[in-house]
């Protein structure tokens, strides 16, 4: 045996047993993740920093924004406005604990909503796997954070927040979709995590005592139905595998897996539920038997596009209707091109519709009729050609001239950053 043919050996052996254990650790990785407290996912997002209450908040907000304006990439946007969007889930959390009947906090929670929504956008016009992966990741630890603030205000103002993060759910598994079609196994490996929280979640609500039992019931079910969401992408990923052939065993399997971990806690669940929240236990038990039974490879071509769709077109109208609003107000452009865009925009509405070129108007008809009627011994039409004449060049120029000047004068003095958003 050759020297060069045994090192070539070593190298691939040494290079396998790497491989194993890069695995063995990212395993390990997110299964510490799944078991995060609340107050590790808290302490792991960004923080509140100023808070509304503080005199620079203004001033807060708008580095903030003006940072986004250098956000040139899609992807550099998709991460400034997920950090944007955490500080805002922060400065709720602070405001819903200090005091549970600020009404900013639920504000605060809408906006945060709203802006990784946009992140989400961002990140799937990218089309960049590490973007949707690292947004992916990080929005894992925003439900947490959600539930403090839902715990901690009215109850009115309760039901808003709880809509908002039915709404962060649907954001964040279209990221993760988008991860789906280009690494499946990632995508997995990131479902089987977040899906795992929302259960562990509900395990610690149900173990709970501090709360009158129709309460507590009612917090249990809010997430097992997140989890339910969850566990649909689940099966959509296997899917989505096998669609592509892009080792959709090893992807079946890790959502197998995971869903079976995902079934043991929800029987501990069971064991600890008030009665009301039966009943959306055993939907979630029912769901994630359902995924865990799931054989892909056992479905034809047609059959997998069918299954994939009828898991999409549940949030595929709202999805359409959020990436079109999000065109319209020209999120799709670099925030330069947004600012130019509206600056000429605002300067011809303004200019076509000035009272100022009505009065010239207006002026032109009064001088033609004062010269036609101060030179009678002229013929009418040639001082009327003549007079026309001169006071359509007059006009033409001095409109040109107001446009000219109030579009570089609109650009020259160009609005802060924050004051485009």
């Amino acid at each position: 045996m050759s020297f060069a043919y045994k090192n070539t050996v070593l190298i691939f052996v040494f290079s396998l047993v790497l491989l194993v254990l890069s695995f063995l650790v990212a395993g390990q990785a997110l299964a510490q993740e799944a078991d995060a407290t609340p107050e590790e996912d808290i302490a792991a997002i960004s923080p509140a920093g100023v808070t509304p209450e503080s005199p620079l908040y203004a001033a807060d907000r708008f580095l903030e924004r003006a940072g986004l304006f250098f956000a040139f990439s899609r992807s550099a946007r998709a991460a400034r406005l997920t950090a944007i969007a955490e500080e805002r889930l922060s400065e709720a959390r602070v405001l819903a604990e200090a005091d549970g009947e600020d009404e900013r906090a639920e504000a605060l929670v809408e906006e945060y909503e709203a802006t990784f929504e946009d992140a989400s956008i961002e990140a799937e016009l990218s089309g960049s796997e590490a973007t949707a992966a690292r947004i992916a990741e990080q929005a894992a630890r925003h439900a947490a954070v959600l539930d403090r603030v839902a715990d901690r205000v009215p109850e009115k103002a309760r039901e808003r927040i709880v809509a908002a993060r039915e709404r962060f759910v649907e954001n964040h598994v279209a990221v993760m979709r988008v991860l789906a079609e280009k690494n499946p196994e990632r995508a997995a490996e990131i479902f089987s995590n977040v899906a795992e929280r929302r259960v562990r979640a509900a395990e610690r609500k149900a173990e709970e005592t501090g709360e009158d039992e129709a309460t507590r019931a009612e917090k249990v079910r809010e997430r097992l139905a997140d989890y339910e969401r969850y566990a649909a992408f689940g099966e959509e990923v296997s899917l989505i595998a096998r669609k592509l052939r892009s080792d959709d065993a090893e992807t079946g399997d890790v959502v197998r897996a995971a869903t079976a971990r995902h079934i043991e806690v929800l029987e501990r669940v069971r064991a600890n539920a008030p009665e009301a929240a039966q009943q959306g236990l055993e939907n979630a038990l029912q769901h994630a038997q359902e995924v865990r039974a799931l054989r892909a490879e056992a479905l034809s071509d047609t059959e997998i596009n069918a299954r994939i769709e009828v898991r999409r077109e549940a949030t595929a109208e709202r999805r359409a209707q959020a990436k079109e609003a999000f065109e319209e107000r020209g999120g799709a452009l670099r925030p330069a091109e947004r600012l130019e865009n509206r600056i000429e925009t605002r300067a011809e509405n303004r200019v076509e519709s000035a009272p100022a070129q009505r009065r010239i108007e207006e002026r032109a008809d009064t001088r033609t009729e004062n010269i036609l009627n101060r030179a009678p011994a002229l013929s009418p039409g040639r001082v009327e050609t003549r007079v026309e004449n001169r006071i359509e060049n007059r006009v033409e120029n001095s409109i040109e001239n107001r446009i000219e000047g109030r579009i570089e004068s609109r650009v020259n003095t160009a609005p802060s950053p924050a004051g485009i958003y």
